[in-house]
């Protein structure tokens, strides 16, 4: 029975291989796809704060505009 279990184990090593491969390009594919979540939050905070602080607050439209973008800008730091 032991023979038989090692002849199994060695056929499949080659998926176990191929497999192991995946796991690393896909855990390397999230932690680049979370670095590039980050810098995009960070550079949406910068917008919202530099279109706040450039634009006129009188009129209705610009007032909608940044109540949204601090909304926005809300969202993203609480997910941090």
């Amino acid at each position: 029975m032991t023979a038989d279990l090692w002849t199994w184990l060695a056929n499949q090593a080659p998926v176990i291989v191929v497999m192991g491969i995946v796991i690393y390009w896909l855990a390397n594919r999230l932690v680049r796809s979370e670095d590039q979540k980050d810098l995009l939050s960070k550079d949406v905070v910068k917008l919202s704060t530099l279109w706040e602080d450039k634009v006129d607050k009188g009129s209705e439209r610009e007032n909608q505009i940044i109540q949204l973008l601090n909304e926005i800008k809300s969202i993203v730091l609480q997910k941090k």
